[in-house]
């Protein structure tokens, strides 16, 4: 195999953690009032996250939604961890558009981020233990 798909799942975790950790940073930037520092830390975040979607996670969920899975609630938990997922990206592209005056915002937005991180937070959990099951617990 061209590809080590064990190591691109790890470095893809790798990925995960550190774009959990900028979030993180991000949050606590946006709660200390530097608001474009917590954009620019978002955006790239999310930017960094929609590479990993492409590269990574979109070919195996389509990969194992045609293969046994390894375990009876896998394909469920592999699913709401990706609906979780497009929802961040799509409140994230709401954000934006709000925050350029492109649609009109309903109401605070910071609803909207706090929905998102408890969202993307909830998704990488879930992504960790996709992750051990797939790869260490298998």
């Amino acid at each position: 195999m061209l590809v080590d798909v064990r190591l691109l799942a790890t470095g893809n975790m790798l990925v995960q953690v550190a774009l959990m950790a900028a979030v993180i940073v991000a949050a606590v930037l946006a709660k200390r009032k530097y608001l474009d520092r917590h954009c620019l830390v978002v955006r790239v975040a999310v930017v960094l996250q929609l590479i990993a979607i492409a590269l990574v996670m979109l070919p195996s969920l389509l990969g194992y939604l045609t293969k046994e899975s390894p375990g009876p609630f896998f394909l469920a938990e592999t699913l709401v961890h990706h609906t979780l997922g497009l929802a961040v990206i799509a409140l994230w592209v709401y954000i934006n558009l709000a925050m350029r005056g492109a649609v009109k915002a309903s109401g605070r937005l910071v609803g909207y981020m706090r929905a998102a991180f408890i969202m993307w937070l909830l998704s990488f959990l879930i992504g960790v233990h996709l992750y051990l099951v797939i790869w260490v617990w298998s």
